[in-house]
């Protein structure tokens, strides 16, 4: 397991504990945004990475490990403009 890797599955957890999991999968269906502990996930990805959201978003495109462990898959990114 990657260092990244490491960080990412703790992060997540961390996420989930801090904001409650309730469940939710990090893109639920219908739309509506995504699960907040995916959203302190990307936060704490970008904040590691030492990128902006563009630059990071960028790059987690080529790491569809990382993107499956916060529980997104590469079609599921959110947009750097909003």
């Amino acid at each position: 397991m990657s260092k990244i890797s490491r960080f990412t599955s703790k992060v997540v957890q961390l996420g989930k504990n801090a904001v409650g999991e309730r469940g939710e999968v990090a893109v639920p269906e219908g739309g509506g945004g995504f699960a907040e502990y995916a959203v302190v996930s990307l936060h704490c990805l970008r904040v590691y990475l030492g990128k902006s959201y563009r630059e990071a978003l960028d790059l987690l495109s080529e790491m569809p490990q990382i993107l499956g462990e916060i529980g997104l898959e590469a079609a599921d990114r959110p947009d750097h403009s909003r």
